[in-house]
């Protein structure tokens, strides 16, 4: 960017502060110098006046900002937008326009300030509800840089469900891929015509679930950047600045489930993972729709055909597991029903278990040597009657005299040397203070159905319940 004005501070245009949403404006201002460096920062906000705002998006920034130079109602015509929205910049850098000493909200800056509302910043109040901000301002207080930097923001963003979203991360290097990505995106569509008038705007996401598009993100991240550090975690913000119905979403995506997400890509683990992860969409609109595990894509059979859905057009569905990952809650259960059916590889319970719920690695090893010694014999007969006894556990107690019987006593009577279950993993490891003793059972059967799949053992008369399907909750 070409340094034009000594009223400016360069360094704050660009300058990463913290706030999500000058972020995006300082990043985006950015890329446009690097794209453009014989510009000034005038300049670069004339080309996106024009050729963003107004030629491309038809002045549809009504989500991000209320009554501003280019959504005011009031103003008529593009050029009457653009020769507002230049003048206020103008007398802005120029510093022509009125400003009073203190220190910028944002960058912790003493410099002239300037009062922000809804009409150039997000969720920002009203000018004209005074008590709304502090000492009853007329806006929140802002340096120049921090002005125009909100300025450019919405080149960083995209819109989903027709709100605005906007990443922001712990990670440098993720913050970076999202900003950049969208902002290429944006400059992409200049000069294109408008087919249809919801092509106007700002850029769209192609999915309409946060939980997949959030998940895409993390796909396309770990792709460009499979380095990037194992505890990033990522924040969306999902908001709008209508003046009839402003307000914010925060979906939070842990560093414990991004690391656990980001080992389950690896190559050892994908397949298995792919498969467990794409299996988990449904959509009430396609009753009936199966899975096929060989295709990788959903099947209605029908009475005359079979109606085939590939990914391109079920990951708009409603998933299971990514919905579940970003609120927090536990995909044991899943991990069980898909067990009962096909091979997966226990590692990606393990990890899960010690990753995101905590359980100690000695628990792990100690369920599959317990599970091992289940399945020893390789009788069909004896293995049914340990997992239908498995399954009918309904509390501790009875969970701890099924390990009894079909563990540590025949342990005992076959004289093995070393006992499968010692005092310190019943007390430290399988019952501890505080454990949940289903999620011992579940697990136990999870590495069962894994000895069985890998023994090539499993059939529909060791496990009765082998047909049952992905619930539809």
């Amino acid at each position: 960017m070409k340094q034009t004005y000594n009223t400016i501070d360069y360094e704050w245009l660009t300058k990463p502060t913290g706030d999500p949403f000058a972020d995006a404006g300082g990043f985006a201002i950015e890329y446009l110098s690097e794209k453009f460096p014989e510009k000034d920062i005038l300049e670069l906000i004339r080309y996106v006046t024009v050729d963003n705002y107004i030629s491309t998006w038809k002045g549809k920034l009504h989500s991000y900002y209320h009554g501003s130079k280019i959504t005011n109602p009031s103003i008529k015509t593009d050029q009457a937008r653009i020769e507002g929205t230049m003048k206020m910049f103008e007398a802005i850098i120029t510093e022509r326009e009125k400003a009073e000493i203190g220190f910028c909200r944002i960058t912790g800056k003493e410099t002239k300030l300037y009062s922000l509302g809804r009409e150039s910043m997000m969720l920002s109040g009203s000018g004209g509800f005074i008590n709304f901000h502090h000492y009853f301002d007329d806006g929140l207080k802002m340096s120049k840089e921090i002005v125009i930097r909100m300025f450019f923001m919405p080149l960083a963003t995209i819109l989903l469900q027709g709100k605005i979203a906007l990443l922001y991360s712990n990670s440098l290097d993720a913050v970076k891929f999202w900003f950049r990505g969208n902002c290429s995106k944006n400059f992409s569509r200049i000069g294109k015509p408008i087919q249809t008038e919801d092509e106007a705007g700002a850029l769209k996401s192609e999915y309409t679930k946060i939980p997949n598009a959030l998940f895409s993100f993390v796909d396309r991240l770990l792709s460009s950047n499979p380095e990037i550090k194992k505890d990033t975690s990522l924040t969306l913000y999902h908001c709008s600045n209508f003046i009839t119905k402003s307000e914010l979403q925060i979906y939070l995506l842990p560093a414990k489930v991004f690391l656990f997400y980001r080992t389950c890509l690896q190559p050892k683990y994908k397949d298995d993972w792919l498969k467990f992860i794409r299996a988990h969409y449904t959509d009430g609109q396609h009753k009936g729709a199966k899975y096929n595990i060989e295709t990788g894509k959903f099947e209605i059979i029908k009475s005359k055909n079979t109606e085939v859905i590939d990914l391109e057009d079920y990951k708009q569905w409603f998933n299971w597991i990514y919905n579940k990952l970003l609120n927090g809650d536990n995909i044991r259960s899943e991990f069980l029903r898909w067990s009962k059916k096909h091979p997966f590889k226990f590692e990606i319970v393990s990890i899960y278990q010690q990753n995101n719920i905590g359980m100690k690695k000695e628990t792990i090893d100690k369920i599959k040597e317990l599970a091992a010694f289940f399945v020893r014999d390789e009788d069909a007969d004896k293995i049914k009657k340990r997992i239908n006894g498995l399954n009918s556990a309904k509390n501790a107690s009875e969970l701890r005299r099924f390990l009894l019987k079909h563990a540590v006593m025949p342990n005992y009577i076959e004289s093995k040397e070393i006992p499968i279950v010692t005092l310190e993993d019943y007390v430290n490891y399988l019952f501890p203070d505080g454990s949940y003793w289903a999620e011992i059972r579940d697990l136990l059967l999870i590495a069962i159905y894994q000895e069985l799949h890998e023994k090539k053992l499993m059939s529909k008369e060791i496990v009765p319940e082998f047909d049952n399907e992905i619930h539809n909750e």
